[in-house]
């Protein structure tokens, strides 16, 4: 199934927990959109977002804490999980629902 849509998150951050919503659009193996972290009322544009099958990596720059996170994904039918890595920080656990 494709990664393509709307998707509400839960980040399991060093932070706590921060829910977010991500859309997003494919297009071949490029994959696109804004992830809205609704814990912080922030909102990031993807970018190096690339698709294969029923995974998908992106990166967003965090503007609060000057930080690069790095996405890896992998969707099973509407069921999203995986792995944010923020550099020294370390990475964190993602759970996903399609809207």
């Amino acid at each position: 199934m494709s990664v393509a849509g709307t998707w509400q998150l839960i980040i399991d951050s060093p932070m706590g927990k921060q829910e977010g919503e991500v859309v997003l659009h494919v297009d071949g193996d490029t994959v696109t959109g804004p992830l809205t972290n609704k814990t912080m009322n922030q909102q990031s544009e993807i970018f190096d977002g690339h698709v294969e099958g029923d995974t998908a990596t992106w990166k967003i720059e965090m503007a609060l804490v000057k930080v690069t996170l790095t996405f890896n994904v992998t969707v099973d039918g509407d069921t999203m999980t995986g792995k944010v890595s923020a550099g020294l920080i370390g990475g964190f656990g993602l759970e996903g629902k399609r809207v």
